[in-house]
């Protein structure tokens, strides 16, 4: 009888200790071998400072400092930070982060970025955006670096979620020229570009075995596509698990053919601008705000909304800052109206003539309208500008240009690198999350005629830059919150631009997968994703 006890408690403890060993297997997470992402980012060289390559490269390998949630909250990244008084920050490199060739990231990777951006003339792009500093302190252990602006800045943090340190051992006392393929590729995120198949028109990335968290998945491979419907019909059909533009969901125009997918849908809050009609306030006809305010009368914004928008589309404020936005004010919404459009058009002498459309002195009332001729979605946006101004009387010429020539006439950079100025009349053009949180945020830097790089909108008033100057001393969030209310009243009554329609972002992927999380400023594609994703139980 004690012997069949015991036999049976020896079969009981071993059942036992099966079970436990099934379920620890159980939920152990299968690696994912390979995840493929469509993209229609135009990547050439697939090189630091390129810039598509660079928004990529944030999301793997190329990673910022900090990054912004779905939610709008900035977390560390590559390094933590505090500040007492938003003018005094420091930054500190997190444990155990290394270069992709061994190597320790420190502070001074940091400092020389920043130094390299202000100094060098190969500075890169993205190092072009980095903050101006008065002075720096670092650490003795060489982690911590503490910056000191020339003022204080409340919103620092938005200017680090797309500040990518360069490796100061590579880079250091190197030209252009000097830096080859290999150093380009030295790189601090869980990923390391392996391949770039330029007939495959496809990047491979492989783990790198420094990163201190080891991602799920093995293998990332990145497809480069030329068409928009392409890349959607191979997210449908399974050929890519998921797609990424940078600062841009899916356009709504692609949900219905994607609906009945294996495909798991997200929404997350926009930050960004993706439809904006953006005025040039130097020149005629829009240095007149009668004609500004007349024109944001004579859209059909619930045409927008139908057209180009999901479930979750809005008509947008005058104040043109989206709800998520910090400083956000709740402005007046933009409405369609002909009678106070033609009021304002009366104001500065303009009658419908026979044409059907206004003059003034016998002179029709029309502008130029610029737009990429590359972004289908944006030629679709001016034609249904056009229609909805020549309905109501307003002459619109579409001035379609390659990518170049459209940098040129709409941003400050790239005209005086051309020797010219900016010189589009109106323009069409998507601002990124990233670009709509700069320096003073709410988009200004692409209002701000003084701004070195964007400044499409060329406004140079007093009351304008009263209040960045109001805005950039802030030395508190509530200080910066009542510039942000002020600058919105001003987009209000000024319409120095406008935002066609508002929309939540959409993001899918195949359901084979799951974990995906959204990064404010660049979607799905971004660190944390990589570290979460798994395959779907």
């Amino acid at each position: 009888m004690k012997k069949t006890l015991k036999l049976v408690s020896i079969i009981f403890v071993l059942l036992i200790l099966s079970t436990a060993v099934f379920a620890a297997c159980k939920d152990k997470t299968e690696p994912v071998d390979t995840v493929i992402v469509g993209t229609t980012a135009a990547i050439e060289k697939a090189v630091r400072g390129e810039y598509d390559y660079d928004m990529l490269a944030s999301g793997n390998s190329e990673i910022p400092l900090v990054y912004q949630d779905a939610e709008g909250v900035f977390h560390p990244l590559l390094a933590d930070y505090s500040t007492e008084d938003s003018k005094s920050w420091t930054f500190t490199v997190k444990d155990d982060m290394k270069w992709s060739d061994g190597k320790d990231v420190t502070a001074e990777d940091i400092l020389f970025t920043l130094q390299y951006a202000d100094e060098s003339e190969n500075a890169t792009n993205f190092a072009g955006s980095a903050p101006k500093y008065a002075g720096y302190s670092l650490s003795e252990d060489k982690k911590s670096v503490t910056l000191e602006l020339s003022k204080a800045n409340v919103r620092e943090l938005s200017n680090m979620t797309s500040f990518r340190v360069m490796p100061k051992h590579i880079y250091e006392n190197k030209s252009a020229g000097e830096i080859t393929e290999a150093d380009g590729r030295v790189v601090c995120g869980p990923y390391v570009l392996t391949s770039f198949n330029v007939e495959a028109n496809s990047l491979t990335y492989e783990i790198n075995p420094y990163y201190p968290q080891k991602p799920n998945v093995t293998k990332l491979v990145y497809k480069l596509f030329s068409s928009a419907d392409v890349m959607y019909a191979a997210l449908k059909t399974g050929d890519v698990d998921a797609v990424w533009t940078y600062s841009s969901g899916i356009p709504s125009t692609y949900l219905n053919s994607l609906k009945n997918s294996n495909l798991t849908f997200m929404t997350g809050s926009a930050t960004n601008a993706p439809a904006v009609l953006m005025f040039n306030n130097s020149i005629a006809p829009f240095n007149d705000v009668n004609i500004r305010l007349a024109v944001s009368y004579a859209l059909n914004y619930e045409t927008f909304k139908s057209l180009f928008g999901s479930e979750y589309a809005k008509t947008p404020n005058k104040g043109f800052a989206p709800e998520g936005t910090v400083g956000y004010k709740e402005t007046e919404p933009l409405e369609t109206d002909f009678a106070k459009a033609e009021e304002y058009l009366v104001k500065s002498g303009y009658t419908k003539g026979k044409s059907g459309f206004y003059e003034k002195s016998g002179e029709v009332l029309s502008f130029g309208l610029t737009v990429r001729a590359t972004n289908a979605t944006h030629i679709r946006y001016a034609e249904v500008v056009k229609i909805c101004l020549e309905q109501f009387g307003i002459k619109v010429n579409i001035d379609a240009l390659d990518g170049t020539a459209f940098n040129v006439k709409t941003s400050n950079k790239f005209a005086g690198e051309n020797n010219t100025t900016v010189s589009h009349q109106a323009a069409i053009n998507g601002f990124t999350s990233a670009g709509m949180g700069m320096m003073n945020g709410l988009g200004s830097i692409y209002v701000d005629k003084n701004h070195a790089v964007q400044g499409g909108c060329q406004v140079s008033d007093a009351a304008f830059q009263e209040i960045l100057t109001e805005m950039s001393a802030a030395k508190t969030p509530e200080e910066y919150v009542a510039g942000a209310g002020k600058l919105q009243d001003y987009y209000a009554e000024k319409m120095p631009l406008i935002a066609l329609y508002r929309d939540n972002m959409l993001f899918a992927y195949n359901s084979r997968l799951s974990g995906f999380v959204i990064d404010a400023v660049f979607g799905i594609n971004n660190v944390n994703s990589w570290l979460s994703v798994v395959a779907a139980k």
